[in-house]
């Protein structure tokens, strides 16, 4: 039985940092809250990756995907802008933890 709490309180524990830490990547100024600028460029990483000809542009060769459609970086920021305003639950135009961590709307 204590074997088990013990294995319990670690993981919570273990999580808890695993948030605090994606948080703190994401936060990039460091003052506790994510911005939409912030929020943008961390959501825009894959895509960037994916963007080998570094045109703002993913074509389906580059998305591995015979018929993706092809995104540009402006419709790929409005579909984020979008989420991040859904998860700004009180509406102050910053994520805290609780609402950057919370699953997307």
């Amino acid at each position: 039985m204590r074997a088990s709490l013990l294995l319990l309180l670690l993981f919570a524990g273990s999580a808890a940092a695993q948030h605090d830490d994606y948080f703190s990547r994401v936060d990039r100024d460091g003052d506790g809250r994510v911005s939409l600028h912030e929020f943008l460029e961390r959501m825009s990483f894959g895509f960037r990756q994916m963007d080998v000809d570094g045109n703002d542009v993913l074509e389906p060769h580059e998305q591995h995907i015979p018929d993706a459609p092809t995104i540009t970086l402006a419709q790929h920021h409005e579909r984020f802008t979008a989420q991040f305003r859904r998860q700004d639950a009180d509406g102050d135009g910053f994520l805290s933890p609780t609402e950057l961590l919370a699953p997307p709307r």
